[in-house]
């Protein structure tokens, strides 16, 4: 089984192509506070039998993580979920996947700011949020924060996010011969967030412009950091490829049970959407071996996704970031 837990996700030169017959998108989830005073996790699915929006906008899921070290992080990442599907689902059929993920997520990050506002908490409430749109057999995702998606294939796992977090930044001073590994390893701020929802200006969004294709049998996981940080991606792996009990509910539950089996001191909250790509009739062979000859399809286009914006990102329809 092969873990693929640092590699961040491609950008294909072009769109993936459509399959003859559009796959199903089952959808599971599940959640628990864990050891935490509070749930400060959120989660939100479309409605997978809306035929009509399903034909252009395809199925939509997000999880949002409320910063608990900041004030109303539960109010920010509940709001945000809700605002960031609210926003979708007025996407016409001619307005392009990708851009209707990043108008989205900027009118969630404007309503977690203006809610801060409200309650006198402007620059102390926050949320990450992540968030996968299938359409047909593409995939488009948007994430601002250290909340993940990963794909499943084949008994194997693939990381499609990048986390934004200052380890990141420690981790290329170390490449770059500016400090020491140890220094990079135990800062105190190693897992600090670079960019997250509620702030004026998105410092960071992790998005794929052109679509990456999808084979039946894919899992797909939207989770928080209360899944990845305390289940090792071995066993994270092994529920998602399990050949016998596929269905995607009942891979989201057995991954929080997997998880508060660990009994972790601290656990934090877990949220977790699994999707689940099948063909309405027998699955046939694909023309892949697995995420490794992706990976290798994948490396001679295009592999640089994250759009680093450092305060310039286009602005949303009307001038709001």
């Amino acid at each position: 089984m092969t873990i693929r837990p640092d590699m961040r996700g491609p950008d294909m030169r072009n769109p993936a192509p459509e399959e003859e017959t559009a796959p199903v998108i089952l959808p599971g989830n599940a959640q628990n506070q864990g050891k935490r005073r509070e749930q400060q996790d959120a989660f939100t699915i479309s409605d997978p039998e809306h035929a009509a929006f399903l034909a252009h906008a395809g199925l939509l899921a997000v999880v949002a993580d409320g910063m608990g070290g900041m004030k109303c992080g539960g109010d920010a990442s509940l709001l945000a979920a809700d605002t960031m599907l609210e926003a979708y689902a007025v996407k016409r059929p001619e307005e392009p996947v990708e851009e209707a993920l990043l108008r989205s997520l900027h009118r969630a990050n404007r309503a977690v700011l203006e809610m801060a506002c409200r309650n006198g908490v402007a620059g102390d409430s926050g949320t990450t949020l992540v968030a996968a749109a299938v359409l047909g057999n593409r995939l488009w995702w948007i994430s601002a924060g250290d909340s993940r998606l990963y794909l499943a294939r084949k008994g194997e796992l693939l990381r499609l996010t990048e986390d934004h977090v200052y380890a990141t930044e420690l981790d290329r001073s170390v490449l770059l011969g500016r400090i020491s590994p140890e220094e990079a390893l135990f800062h105190p701020e190693r897992e600090a967030l670079t960019s997250f929802l509620g702030l004026e200006v998105l410092p960071e969004v992790d998005r794929n412009r052109n679509p990456l294709r999808l084979e039946a049998g894919d899992r797909l996981l939207l989770c928080s950091d209360g899944l990845y940080k305390f289940l090792p991606q071995e066993e994270t792996a092994a529920i998602l490829c399990d050949g016998e009990q596929r269905h995607p509910q009942a891979q989201a539950e057995r991954l929080v049970e997997a998880t508060l089996r660990k009994d972790a001191p601290g656990q934090d909250n877990i949220t977790v959407v699994v999707l689940g790509v099948e063909r309405p009739e027998a699955p046939r062979t694909s023309g892949h071996g697995g995420l490794a000859s992706l990976w290798a399809e994948l490396e001679r286009g295009f592999a640089s996704l994250t759009e680093r914006a450092r305060g310039v990102l286009a602005l949303e329809p009307g001038g709001k970031s």
